[in-house]
């Protein structure tokens, strides 16, 4: 089983600029069409990745997460995912 985990406020932060919550992000990782790359642009520190998945609003989400050596798959930000990232989706890859 996969755990999630994600700081409170900045899901309150992301929930006031994007209108998308965790909970949907969540939702949107374990979509079974989702996709997944390497966000090399963001990956200094640590390896960040982007999903484009469907939540449970039936949006298209575009969620960035980190796996840091705790296990789990940290959520760090959250929106509707742009037209390029909608027909990747529609795809099946970036």
């Amino acid at each position: 089983m996969v755990r999630y985990r994600w700081d409170r406020e900045k899901e309150r932060v992301n929930l006031a600029k994007h209108d998308v919550n965790f909970q949907e992000a969540q939702a949107a990782l374990e979509d079974p069409g989702h996709i997944t790359r390497l966000d090399v642009d963001h990956s200094d520190v640590e390896d960040r990745f982007l999903t484009v998945g469907v939540g449970f609003r039936a949006r298209l989400i575009a969620v960035v997460t980190a796996e840091p050596p705790q296990g789990s798959i940290r959520i760090i930000s959250a929106r509707r995912a742009t037209k390029r990232e909608r027909n990747a989706y529609e795809t099946g890859s970036f």
